[in-house]
């Protein structure tokens, strides 16, 4: 299966007790979303991740994988991704983006000169942030907003901003 075709959706952290429980790092929005897609692969995209429960604590995500009985087996699988067909999740709407799309975009200003590449999208709050890694591996922030981004074509992978002041300095 190709890499265009899977989503990185979770990483298996600490285990959780004894008996093979292990937590899950989730890279989507909630508990129900992550247990809806029913198909969980490996990094591979053709392995499948047998899950035999889910339980929800507080904000973290504990599971319990069929071959995982014990506490060894479970740390054995810390730092694993878990993804999942990109068919399972529903179509974006307009000005709507998965990050795996946004991810290896070029950026440039409106003026056409390139500001580099969109390296991770980032969130420490207030809202999303383009993280962007320029020709000099230095890396800044364009807040995702209609103020600072003029187009996105995922297609081309290109990405047209209009950064407010300071934001390139």
């Amino acid at each position: 299966m190709n890499k265009k075709n899977i989503v990185h959706i979770g990483t298996f952290g600490q285990p959780q007790g004894l008996k093979g429980e292990i937590k899950i790092i989730m890279f989507i929005s909630s508990f129900e979303s992550f247990k809806k897609l029913q198909l969980y692969l490996k990094e591979d995209g053709k392995t499948e991740w047998h899950f035999v429960k889910f339980r929800h604590v507080g904000n973290k995500l504990i599971a319990m994988l069929e071959d995982c009985q014990d506490r060894d087996s479970a740390l054995t699988l810390k730092g694993k991704k878990i993804y999942s067909s990109r068919k399972n999740f529903p179509k974006t709407k307009s000005h709507e983006y998965y990050v795996i799309d946004l991810i290896g975009c070029k950026v440039k200003n409106i003026e056409n000169q390139n500001l580099g590449v969109v390296v991770n999208i980032q969130n420490f709050g207030a809202s999303d942030l383009m993280e962007v890694k320029n020709n000099f591996q230095k890396i800044f922030y364009i807040p995702m907003n209609d103020g600072n981004v003029v187009n996105v074509d995922t297609r081309k992978k290109m990405i047209i901003v209009n950064p407010m002041a300071g934001v390139l300095e």
